[in-house]
């Protein structure tokens, strides 16, 4: 139980520092969860304002979206398998996400893919465009289904939009998650600003994986008095 209150505690503090960060819309809106290590079971934030989220309002699920321990609203029940579909398909996903930043929800709303045009999305891993999900009601089985199409793509590596809805990000840990969406976030404003001075360009994808794999090199131990980087 000791491990359920200290994840429970995680969410806590992640969900308000993503409020005091600002980049929430108004009403801030959001859900997180987390896997329980070691288990087929997650947490989920059981009230949509993240603003007002508390340790007991944070529900434990299996798998098949049961609750297993605590309580969701009955608004919040429907986002359930949303959460769920990410898990069984991703298996080494430990935290999810879903907001609606304003400018990349701009672009689920305008079922844009938003393009890798932005370094920091190469240096954080998103190797390809993030894609749009077709929509369906919230919670809905049209809505999982297109998840789980998107999914199937194993470019698809931190995140994807909801067309007319917002934003879903995942990661190995609830960190990974949150900066998902916050690069996510930060590039379709850039992006959206680029478009009006001509077009966002495209970074190639051979100078994607450069980009990278130059990231990679100078993730190695710092070098030494006497020492080059080539």
């Amino acid at each position: 139980m000791s491990n359920l209150n200290e994840l429970r505690n995680q969410i806590v503090k992640a969900s308000l520092g993503l409020v005091n960060s600002g980049i929430l819309t108004k009403s801030n809106h959001g859900n997180m969860s987390v896997r329980v290590p070691g288990t087929d079971t997650f947490l989920l934030t059981s009230v949509s304002n993240l603003s007002q989220i508390s340790e007991e309002q944070i529900g434990l699920f299996d798998f098949n979206n049961q609750l297993i321990d605590g309580s969701v609203a009955p608004t919040s029940a429907e986002i359930i398998p949303m959460h769920g579909i990410i898990y069984q398909s991703r298996p080494s996903t430990g935290s999810v996400l879903h907001t609606h930043s304003r400018f990349a929800t701009a672009f689920a709303v305008a079922s844009k893919v938003i393009p890798v045009a932005y370094e920091a999305m190469v240096r954080f891993g998103f190797d390809n465009s993030i894609p749009v999900a077709q929509y369906g009601p919230r919670g809905s089985q049209e809505s999982i289904d297109s998840i789980s199409t998107i999914l199937d793509d194993p470019m698809v590596t931190k995140g994807l939009l909801l067309a007319n809805h917002g934003v879903l990000t995942f990661g190995k840990t609830i960190n990974d998650a949150v900066s998902a969406n916050n690069v996510m976030e930060e590039s379709a404003e850039i992006i959206f600003y680029a478009e009006s001075l001509g077009g966002a360009k495209e970074i190639d994808f051979e100078l994607r994986k450069a980009a990278q794999l130059r990231m990679q090199e100078f993730a190695a131990p710092s070098i030494q008095k006497g020492e080059t980087s080539s």
